[in-house]
């Protein structure tokens, strides 16, 4: 359908913030499983600074507060034993629910299940074959985005801001009350932050962790760089979405306009409603090891979306694990 366009080139001046007092307590049902309960209360505050035009005295208008209360509850099981720098065994899970009470709008509260779980399989000496499946759902009156793709603490990051329900995107002068809830779900090589969003998501990871070095060494190693490589295989799959399961290209809607970025001078649009492959999934191989006092990972991937493979793309991050 089309429908009269805005100016999108107009920088809005836009104050979020979320401040929040938790409390907590653990109880421990065995040595290696626990139950968490958070109970919490806390408010997000708004402000709106007008449009970033130097010619144009900014127009400051009211703070806008909404006070949240709730309660986060997680059940964590873990018998895994580190057998060296991103070297595990055994198993680890989190199964999780919170959910946000808006005081006095409940149109505003929603909640959120969510499980991750993760498998570290001895092969060979120090050689592991490592999973990571994770799931979640937001539900209630107001249910908030998860944003499918790229990797955590990813150096050189681009994000997807296209796209008609795109969580970080809003009409000028107004809130975007996805901005303080919503959550990037990695990891999944290759794409873009937000490359898919919708209310549920699901994403697995595989690697194969090879410490080459260590497990053919048969004493110690001086050095430290030498000591923590490890080479790796992966491949990641996921897809995010709202209403039904998308099993397949049908259940898999996405939205877009022509023009994009509203290029053509024209006051109308179309909006338009791509059925796409609902997977997307990657495939590489990288290289992990301490440098410079961090730990640093270097994955090249080549992303597959709608059963095409794009060219590769590298990733530089910090951090274990996925």
């Amino acid at each position: 359908m089309g429908y009269p366009q805005e100016n999108i080139t107009q920088v809005e001046k836009q104050k979020y913030s979320f401040q929040k007092i938790e409390v907590g307590a653990s109880l421990p049902l065995s040595v290696r499983t626990r139950v968490t309960v958070k109970p919490f209360l806390g408010f997000t505050q708004y402000l709106d600074r007008g449009l970033d035009q130097p010619q144009i005295q900014p127009v400051f208008q009211p703070t806008e507060y909404q006070f949240y209360g709730g309660s986060k509850a997680e059940v964590v099981y873990d018998n895994s034993i580190t057998t060296g720098m991103n070297l595990m065994e055994g198993t680890r899970a989190k199964l999780g629910m919170v959910y946000y009470g808006a005081l006095g709008d409940n149109q505003k509260s929603f909640g959120q299940v969510s499980l991750d779980v993760r498998r570290y399989q001895k092969i060979y000496r120090e050689i592991v074959f490592a999973v990571r499946g994770f799931a979640g759902t937001f539900f209630g009156n107001s249910p908030k985005y998860y944003m499918l793709g790229g990797m955590d603490n990813w150096f050189g990051n681009t994000i997807n801001y296209e796209g008609l329900q795109n969580p970080l995107t809003n009409a000028v002068g107004t809130y975007n009350d996805n901005l303080m809830f919503s959550e990037f779900t990695t990891s999944l090589r290759g794409f873009d932050y937000a490359t898919l969003y919708g209310n549920s998501v699901a994403v697995l990871n595989t690697e194969f962790r090879i410490p080459l070095v260590r497990a053919l060494s048969n004493g110690p190693i001086a050095s430290n760089f030498f000591r923590n490589l490890q080479f790796t295989a992966f491949y990641d799959i996921g897809t995010s979405w709202t209403g039904a399961l998308p099993f397949d290209s049908k259940d898999s809607v996405r939205k877009r306009v022509v023009p994009e970025g509203g290029s053509s001078g024209s006051p109308f649009v179309i909006e338009l409603n791509d059925y796409l492959n609902p997977w997307l999934y990657s495939y590489g191989f990288g290289l992990r090891t301490m440098m410079l006092g961090y730990y640093m990972k270097f994955d090249l991937a080549w992303p597959v979306e709608n059963y095409k493979v794009r060219d590769p793309r590298v990733h530089v991050t910090l951090g274990f694990d996925f």
